[in-house]
């Protein structure tokens, strides 16, 4: 096995064992544990690179386990959403979610026919990988940003742990290590950016950097309920 698929893996271990930890500490608390914004994008990240453009390899098996994890999430987000939302009456929550889903699949999609479609881009051999990526990446950075303004907003622990923290940081750690260590050698195979691309090292930096402000003002949110973070899965 070589060091990418080695990377990979543990990056798919370490979101698994955030989505899981998502529902148990969100069905303990009775408080959903993903922002709406960045459950709807990662839901239709996930369906769509399951179901509708599958990726290659084990990257398939990964994205049908942490699709089904989502569908989970969601049904609990659909029963707790007023956590975040309590003064929205459901008659206005619901259509307005439903837009927020709808819209963040199209997004989703229509990157990665963009990413496929000859006559938009050149062909430099990996548009699928491409289009994957790019909403991969971008969408991670959302999410970590949404997650720094939960706590901030919520000003609560409720639906979150320092693990869940942790694990989301590291998963995403090993997945940016997949190309900046250990990158496929052709650059044709999907997921794999080309060389020089200036976005990329904002991507790693900016949703690490966002991610490690999540886990101390986890850490501090417990401090300060009398919250022993560690004992708190």
């Amino acid at each position: 096995m070589d060091t990418y698929m080695v990377f990979a893996l543990l990056s798919g271990l370490f979101w698994t064992a955030t989505y899981a930890l998502i529902i148990y500490r969100g069905f303990k608390d009775k408080a959903h544990g993903m922002p709406m914004y960045a459950l709807a994008l990662n839901f239709s990240w996930e369906f769509i690179y399951s179901f509708v453009t599958p990726s290659p390899g084990v990257q398939w098996y990964i994205n049908i386990a942490w699709c089904l994890f989502d569908v989970v999430i969601v049904y609990h987000f659909l029963r707790c959403w007023k956590v975040d939302y309590p003064d929205l009456k459901p008659r206005a929550f619901y259509p307005y979610a439903a837009l927020v889903f709808v819209t963040a699949f199209l997004l989703v999609l229509f990157m990665q026919l963009d990413g496929m479609n000859p006559a938009l881009y050149d062909q430099r051999g990996h548009a699928l990988g491409m289009g994957r990526a790019y909403s991969a990446y971008g969408m991670n950075l959302i999410m970590a940003v949404l997650y720094v303004e939960m706590i901030l907003k919520r000003k609560s622990i409720a639906g979150q742990s320092i693990y869940i923290a942790l694990f989301k940081l590291i998963g995403t750690v090993f997945a940016s290590l997949c190309f900046v260590i250990a990158p496929y050698p052709n650059a044709a195979h999907p997921g794999t950016p080309a060389p020089g691309e200036l976005l990329w090292p904002l991507l790693y930096a900016a949703i690490f950097a966002f991610d490690a402000i999540y886990v101390a003002l986890v850490y501090s949110r417990c401090k300060a309920e009398g919250v022993d973070p560690w004992k708190r899965a």
